[in-house]
């Protein structure tokens, strides 16, 4: 149990620091300038938090691949994908359509099935 605890902390700081940067970059356009668009979200709170989290989730990777075959751990990655959609419909309000649906749950079969017979 404490090897999936491990392998699924950093899965899920980084699908948590996907929402923070989303919510960070606000209103942020590419149409205002390059040199704008970077300026107003690298000094953007979230932004700063978002990136930090991306940054501590990779540094607890770094244990999860002390301890684990990367063909087992990588795949296993995948679970931030399903997270992000939840995430992203809670606090971001965005509309979750059924091939979303269907694919976190194919991606969640693909999950099990590594993690139960490795």
């Amino acid at each position: 149990m404490i090897r999936f605890i491990v392998i699924f902390i950093p899965i899920i700081i980084s699908a948590v620091a996907q929402i923070i940067l989303k919510l960070g970059i606000g209103s942020a356009a590419v149409g205002d300038g390059l040199i704008n668009f970077f300026l107003k979200t690298l000094t953007s709170p979230g932004v700063v938090l978002g990136l930090t989290l991306y940054g501590l989730g990779a540094l607890l990777w770094l244990i999860v691949l002390s301890r684990e075959d990367v063909s087992f751990a990588f795949p296993l990655v995948s679970f931030a994908y399903v997270l992000a959609i939840i995430l992203s419909a809670i606090f971001l309000k965005e509309h979750i359509t059924a091939g979303r649906i269907i694919g976190s749950i194919l991606i969640m079969a693909g999950i099990f099935v590594i993690a139960r017979f490795g």
